[in-house]
């Protein structure tokens, strides 16, 4: 083959090869779309157990109302606050509805023993918050001890808490309101440190006003402080014919022991005779009823309170402050407004360590045993914020309150004022 003809058939074969398809690639071998996450376990909700109940008796009506209603108020307000977190939860991860049966003793001592035993025999309650006064309280008290059901009451008789003749503590009964022993050294503080030494002591004829005159005879003379006249007057009076025997008696305080109303009555009555005598309230006067019945005559009374009745006077840094302005907000929401009360309070704690008890219970007790378990509680509870002040009970003591936890208390232009230690004067 010449030159040429070989050259030729070399291009032929080069165009050839160019023309020719490319080779197909390989397509890429497709990937699986990922398998979906599998959607979260949800977690189960707590098994629910049987109800609890809560017999709750307060004074709505009568002489004590000026206390239940607002206690009454606070039962309402807390079973609303439980129905909303669906009840509470035990130990075990149970979950209980909590019911709060509420009921009238009228202020009557009968009424109550009869509501007691309906609580306790037909509507099988576990525990009692029961007795706004320190009289129905303590008919309520045998019927309580003999079912073995524990009760908190919300009165402040010792005797409610403690037998008076064996001065043991009674076992299935509590309270956690100061009583009228840690009043009356409040109040000795203060008339010590204002240079008084000769007091008379007017007291509503109730057991809790002849409780406010036994603590003042037996706390007074340790102070110096000599009660030269004493006397006693019913608590529904108008009139009061013992405040001439006060003009006559050369005291020079009065010291109250009453509730509003009567408070304020007799308050009035002695500021009316003795313009320019120191009066001097129990813990049982803490209530806006007082200023709204007493009016002027309250201007300058002084008495031992308990932290909620000025909450927003407390420094920041105690302890109670935010609990205490915490339930007052909610209550005055609850309530559209209405003014709270150390009585209040009372109620707030009896049914916060009654819930704390509860939640203590495993599920499947027989109600005797929920009952004896709930009293094992309540007697271990420590360290307990209230909006009185920090609880500490035990076997030996059912209340666990100290009473420099009190604030004197003032009222200065128809309002309560804290009245500070070196203010005293």
């Amino acid at each position: 083959m010449n030159r040429s003809a070989w050259l030729a058939t070399a291009v032929i074969v080069v165009l050839l090869a160019a023309c020719a398809a490319p080779a197909p690639t390989p397509s890429p071998t497709p990937t699986s779309a990922p398998a979906p996450a599998a959607p979260p376990t949800p977690t189960p909700a707590p098994k629910a157990g049987a109800p609890y109940k809560i017999g709750f008796v307060a004074s709505i009506t009568g002489p004590g109302a000026s206390l239940g209603v607002p206690e009454r108020n606070v039962a309402q307000l807390v079973q609303e606050q439980l129905k909303a977190q669906g009840g509470i939860v035990g130990p075990d991860g149970v979950r209980h509805e909590v019911q709060i049966l509420i009921f009238d003793d009228e202020s009557k001592t009968d009424t109550a023993a009869s509501v007691a035993r309906r609580l306790i025999d037909q509507e099988g309650v576990v525990v009692l918050v029961a007795g706004t006064l320190s009289g129905p309280s303590l008919a309520m008290v045998p019927i309580a001890t003999e079912a073995k059901v524990p009760m908190i009451s919300m009165a402040s008789a010792r005797s409610i808490i403690e037998d008076p003749e064996t001065k043991k503590t009674r076992e299935w009964i509590f309270k956690p309101v100061p009583e009228n022993l840690h009043s009356a050294q409040m109040q000795a503080d203060y008339l010590k440190a204002v240079g008084i030494t000769r007091v008379c002591h007017l007291y509503e004829n109730t057991a809790y006003g002849k409780d406010t005159f036994a603590s003042a005879q037996a706390i007074f003379p340790k102070a110096g402080i000599e009660i030269v006249y004493g006397d006693a007057f019913e608590r529904t009076a108008t009139e009061f014919p013992q405040v001439e025997r006060v003009k006559a008696s050369g005291c020079q305080a009065v010291v109250i022991g009453s509730i509003p109303p009567a408070s304020a009555l007799v308050n009035v009555a002695v500021r009316d005779a003795l313009p320019e005598i120191r009066i001097v309230h129990g813990h049982g006067s803490c209530s806006p009823d007082l200023v709204k019945n007493a009016g002027a005559a309250a201007e300058g009374t002084v008495m031992p309170c308990g932290k909620i009745l000025v909450a927003d006077q407390l420094p920041d840094a105690d302890p109670t402050k935010k609990l205490n302005m915490d339930f007052i907000k909610a209550y005055q929401d609850f309530t559209k407004g209405e003014p709270i009360s150390t009585f209040a309070g009372h109620a707030y704690d009896a049914l916060q360590w009654a819930i704390a008890a509860l939640k203590t219970l495993p599920d499947g007790l027989s109600l005797p045993d929920q009952r004896a378990k709930v009293r094992e509680a309540l007697e271990s509870l420590r360290n307990f914020p209230g909006t009185h002040g920090i609880f500490n009970l035990s076997p030996q003591d059912h209340l666990g309150f100290n009473y420099t936890d009190f604030v004197m208390v003032t009222v200065k232009d128809g309002k309560f004022q804290i009245l500070p230690r070196d203010q005293w004067k």
